[in-house]
């Protein structure tokens, strides 16, 4: 396996942090968003779609902050590759 230049992993740690930030700044939102949505809603109206929705905005919550910790470490894997390129 070749090894990328030094350049090319630079790059991609960079790239790595943004989408990472990116990440990190959706899942806050999306856990405001569901706090919002959960402290607001009387029970009665936490059914069907809405109650659906509500859990959905909980899932994807999770689901974005484990990308963020998975970019992460990629991060990290770029950085080892860049100090031993």
């Amino acid at each position: 396996m070749s090894q990328l230049p030094t350049e090319q992993i630079e790059a991609a740690k960079n790239r790595t942090d943004k989408v990472q930030q990116d990440l990190e700044v959706a899942s806050a939102e999306l856990g405001l968003a569901h706090g919002a949505l959960d402290r607001s809603l009387p029970a009665s109206a936490k059914q069907g779609d809405v109650a659906w929705a509500i859990a959905q905005n909980k899932i994807l919550e999770r689901k974005v902050q484990r990308a963020a910790e998975e970019l992460e470490e990629v991060t990290e894997l770029l950085e080892q590759a860049q100090g031993a390129a």
